[in-house]
């Protein structure tokens, strides 16, 4: 980002260059200040300022500020000083630990829905076959209990083993 500034000696421009993290800056910060003979540079905690000569460098945090020009140190200093890096986290995403979005409600319930089912099936089966076996005893040999007539397939594993045929 680049801007433009006036003050008494004339115009100057202030260059912010914003790197991914702030050991970055700091290396470009340093290289800028080794490529630059006359040089001081003062520290305070985040924030690194060097004075080199026609033009003055600061890091905050993962930004350089550049500031060009014909600038008195004071001036660049007051120009350098309304550049600060400040890093607000906020966590502003629903984390779902409600009742309803819960993993354990999730599986208790699938739990509940299987025996549910299963409760469902005994009392079909029972029905199933309590209904076959009143109909057999109030209508003997009427309506299902007529061997010839049943239309089954069966396997015929009563015990009765057939011997291959013979081969000759």
């Amino acid at each position: 980002m680049l801007g433009k500034y006036d003050f008494s000696g004339g115009e100057a421009t202030l260059m912010l260059i914003s790197y991914p993290t702030p050991q970055i800056a700091a290396e470009y910060l340093r290289r800028i200040d080794a490529s630059h003979s006359q040089h001081t540079q003062q520290e305070t905690g985040t924030t690194t300022i060097v004075d080199l000569g026609p033009f003055f460098a600061k890091r905050t945090g993962p930004i350089v500020a550049v500031a060009a020009g014909p600038l008195s140190q004071s001036e660049a200093k007051s120009l350098l000083a309304s550049v600060n890096y400040d890093a607000d986290v906020t966590w502003n995403e629903n984390t779902f630990f409600d009742r309803k979005n819960n993993v354990g409600s999730l599986v208790f319930n699938a739990l509940v829905l299987a025996g549910i089912l299963m409760a469902l099936a005994l009392v079909a089966g029972v029905a199933f076959g309590g209904v076959r076996i009143l109909i057999k005893r109030i209508f003997p040999d009427r309506l299902l209990a007529r061997r010839e007539e049943m239309e089954f397939i069966s396997l015929g594993l009563d015990g009765h083993v057939n011997e291959p045929p013979v081969r000759r």
